[in-house]
């Protein structure tokens, strides 16, 4: 099975992204000759249109068919059945996904294999497709992530509540279970929701979802706070602002004795899970109780 290093030397191959230094690397693999053939017979192959595992169960099917009075040779089977799990590889192999996921109280970073790179935010996962990126530049996004976008072919963020499409940009999308925000940084961006409603941003321009509406909104930082260790709310309500609070610091708070709907502004930070606390809790006058991970609310 190909180590990751090996399937990204291979991807950036199919992209003509490789480095001299990097394809020297990959020819000295004793597969290079068997990937060689491979690739070269792919300029003739199109992704099938039919379903190939029956199909290719009924062609098996008629090799194995015994014929009357007729030796058979066994060498052809084999090449032919070795042909078949080679075509059955490649089609995944070029058909499948690349997943990244970060836990609460992580964030990672992320170079695409067009130098694109993506910044994701904790409790996020993204998705795209292994290879040919050049050609479908396509990211599924459940979270937040920062991205900033080289120069190529069409650059698209899809989201259950909408699709960010990109013009060469910076720029931060926001998508968790009751949130949508979408920031631009640099560059364009167009936001494309559920409904049908879109909106250009341009640097310092952003829009957040309400009612199933964008609502403009006006950026001022050089990037999102939250690359610097920080959330900041303005007339938020609590739910929004304790799910961030959990996803930073990886706790549960039991909020069955507080109002959630009430609205918060003020922020906290990264560092210090007893100082964000009191940060966000105190103002709101609401009394909490820490036992590991797990912290209660209530209200005097």
């Amino acid at each position: 099975m190909l180590d990751e290093k090996e399937n990204t030397y291979l991807a950036k191959w199919l992209n003509n992204d490789l480095t001299p230094e990097e394809l020297e690397e990959l020819k000295k693999l004793p597969e290079y000759d068997d990937y060689k053939k491979i690739v070269e017979g792919l300029t003739y192959f199109r992704a099938p249109s039919f379903n190939l595992q029956p199909s290719l169960a009924t062609t098996l099917g008629k090799i194995y068919r015994p014929k009357k009075a007729k030796v058979i040779n066994l060498k052809p089977i084999v090449y032919a059945i070795t042909a078949a799990a080679s075509i059955l590889l490649i089609i995944g192999l070029f058909f499948n996904t690349v997943s990244y996921t970060v836990e609460s109280g992580q964030q990672l970073a992320i170079v695409l294999p067009d130098g694109s790179s993506v910044d994701l935010n904790a409790a996020s996962t993204i998705t795209h497709q292994r290879f040919f990126w050049s050609k479908n530049r396509k990211i599924t996004l459940d979270g937040e992530a920062y991205f900033k976008v080289t120069p190529g072919t069409n650059f698209k963020v899809t989201t259950k509540f909408g699709e960010i499409e990109v013009l060469g940009t910076q720029f931060n999308v926001k998508s968790r279970s009751n949130e949508f925000k979408v920031g631009c940084y640099q560059g364009k961006v167009r936001v494309s929701t559920q409904e049908n409603e879109q909106k250009i941003l341009q640097k310092g321009e952003g829009v957040s979802l309400k009612d199933k509406k964008l609502i403009e909104e006006i950026i001022t930082d050089p990037e999102p706070l939250w690359k610097k260790g920080e959330s900041i709310f303005s007339s938020d309500p609590l739910i929004n602002v304790l799910d961030e609070l959990e996803r930073q610091y990886d706790i549960t708070f039991k909020r069955n004795k507080i109002d959630q709907n009430q609205l918060f502004t003020g922020g906290f930070n990264y560092n210090n899970l007893n100082i964000a606390l009191e940060s966000v809790l105190i103002p709101m006058g609401i009394e909490y109780v820490v036992n590991g991970t797990n912290v209660s609310l209530s209200t005097p």
